[in-house]
C-alpha cells in the first residue's frame, strides 16, 4: 500500500484522522452499531505515550505488558497455581457497595495516617518488591526517589537490586523487609544493614515455608538472557545463604527482639489464630497478605483476612493490608473494614515497567487521587472518619 506522505502532513486530513478516532471510540457510536456499550466506554485499553496520559492503573499495566520481556511480565504477574487466590483478591471488591452521603463538607481532605510514631500523607504504601533492575535499570532507587518526592512510605525487599544503603540514601521514609532462614548469620547481617540506617521497622515475611508454584514465571525464566543481576544486599555478605525456613516457629520474635531494636511487624498473617498469637508473642503490628497470590492457592482474598485478623488482634496493634488494589475504591473499602493502610506491589511494577520512576510517581498520583475523590463522595473528611458504616456487602 501507497502511503500519501502530502497527506500525513495535512493538517484538514489530520483533524478529520483525529475525530474519527472519537467517534468510533464512543459508546453513542458503539450503541448505534448494535455493539455493547461496556465494550467501548473503556479506556484501559488505551495506550498512554507519556506516563501523565494514564488514567488509571490498568493503563498503565497495558504499557508494561507490551514493554517487558516476557520473563520479566511474567515475574510481575504470575500467581501460584491457576491464578485463583490472585483473582479472588481483586473479585472480593465487587462484593462491596458504598453507601453515600450527601450535603457534607468535604472542601477540605485529610489522608495523613500515623503509624508507630511518624505521620504520612497517604495511607497508600509501597509494597517490597525485589529485583527491581530487571524491570528498569534505575530499579529501587526509581521507585524511592517517587516515595521521598511524596513522603510515602516504602519497605524495601530483602531481596533488592540495589542495596539498603543506597536506597536509604535517597532519604524517604523506609522499612525493612526480611525473609526469614535457617542460618542466623544470614538474618543478623540483614538486619545489621537496616540498624546501621536507623530503621524503624522490621516486616518479617512468615509465607515462606516453601516456594509458590508460579507455572509462568517458571516456563519463561527459561528465556532470561541478562548475563547478571545484581543482588545488592548480599554483595558483601560472605556466609550462608538460604531464603524461608520451613522450620520457622513463633520462636523466631523472640530471636529478632534479642537480635534488633526495630518494631516487628509480621507479613503474611491471614487468620484470626495467627493474629491472635502474634499479639501474644509481643509482635508491634500485622500486614494482611497472602503475597499477591504468589505463594499458597488458598483461594480466599485478603480482603475477607481482614475481617477475621482484626478480630483475633481486637485493635490491639495496627494491622495493615495488600493484595489485588488498583483503584481507591479498593483501597476505602480495606480502610473502612479497618486496615491502618493499603500496600501496593503490582501497581509499583507496572509503573516502573512502563515510564519508569514517572510511572511509579503516576500510580501513586492515580490511587491518591481516587482515594480523596471517593472520601469526598462518602463524606469522609479524614481517615478516622472512614466508618464501616459505609459498606454494605452484597447477598
Amino acid at each position: 500500500m501507497k502511503i500519501d506522505k502530502g497527506a500525513i502532513s495535512n493538517p484538514r486530513i489530520l483533524a478529520r484522522r483525529e475525530l474519527l478516532k472519537l467517534i468510533f471510540a464512543s459508546p453513542i457510536f458503539g450503541a448505534m452499531a448494535g455493539l455493547p456499550v461496556s465494550g467501548f466506554a473503556t479506556p484501559d485499553r488505551a495506550t498512554p505515550e507519556i506516563a501523565s496520559q494514564a488514567l488509571n492503573i490498568f493503563q498503565i499495566k497495558k504499557v508494561a505488558s507490551e514493554k517487558l520481556p516476557l520473563p520479566v511480565w511474567h515475574f510481575i504477574i504470575n500467581g501460584s497455581d491457576d491464578g485463583k487466590t490472585m483473582a479472588a483478591n481483586r473479585e472480593v471488591f465487587d462484593e462491596w457497595e458504598l453507601r453515600v452521603r450527601r450535603m457534607i463538607d468535604v472542601s477540605n481532605i485529610d489522608t495523613s495516617v500515623e503509624l508507630f510514631g511518624d505521620t504520612f500523607p497517604s495511607p497508600i504504601i509501597l509494597a517490597p518488591i525485589g529485583a527491581q533492575q530487571r524491570v528498569h535499570p534505575e530499579g529501587e532507587l526509581a521507585t524511592a526517589n517517587v516515595a521521598a518526592k511524596r513522603k510515602q512510605l516504602m519497605i524495601a525487599s530483602m531481596m533488592t537490586s540495589y542495596s539498603f544503603t543506597e536506597i536509604a540514601t535517597v532519604g524517604g521514609p523506609l522499612w525493612f523487609q526480611m525473609y526469614s532462614s535457617p542460618h542466623t548469620e544470614m538474618m543478623e547481617y540483614m538486619l545489621s544493614l537496616a540498624e546501621a540506617e536507623n530503621t524503624p521497622v522490621l516486616v518479617l515475611t512468615v509465607d515462606t515455608s516453601s516456594r509458590g508454584n508460579r507455572e509462568g514465571e517458571r516456563w519463561f525464566r527459561r528465556q532470561i538472557t541478562q548475563t547478571s543481576t545484581r543482588l545488592g544486599n548480599s554483595e558483601n555478605y560472605k556466609g550462608r545463604m538460604m531464603i524461608g525456613d520451613p522450620s520457622m516457629t513463633w520462636d523466631i520474635i523472640k530471636w529478632l527482639r534479642d537480635n534488633t531494636r526495630m518494631k516487628i511487624v509480621l507479613k503474611g498473617i491471614v487468620t484470626r489464630e495467627d493474629a491472635a498469637l502474634a499479639v501474644d508473642h509481643g509482635v508491634d503490628g500485622i500486614i494482611v497478605s497472602n503475597h499477591g497470590g504468589r505463594q499458597e492457592e488458598s483461594n480466599r482474598a485478603t480482603l475477607d483476612s481482614l475481617i477475621e485478623v482484626l478480630e483475633g488482634t481486637q485493635d490491639s496493634i495496627p494491622v495493615l493490608i495488600d493484595g489485588g488494589f488498583r483503584r481507591g475504591t479498593d483501597i476505602f473499602k480495606a480502610l473502612a473494614l479497618g486496615a491502618r493502610a493499603v500496600a501496593i506491589g503490582r501497581p509499583q511494577a507496572y509503573g516502573l515497567g512502563a515510564f519508569g520512576q514517572e510511572g511509579v510517581d503516576q500510580v501513586l498520583r492515580i490511587l491518591n487521587t481516587e482515594l480523596e475523590t471517593i472520601m469526598k463522595f462518602v463524606g469522609a473528611t479524614s481517615l478516622s472518619a472512614i466508618k464501616r458504616e459505609s459498606l454494605i456487602r452484597k447477598d
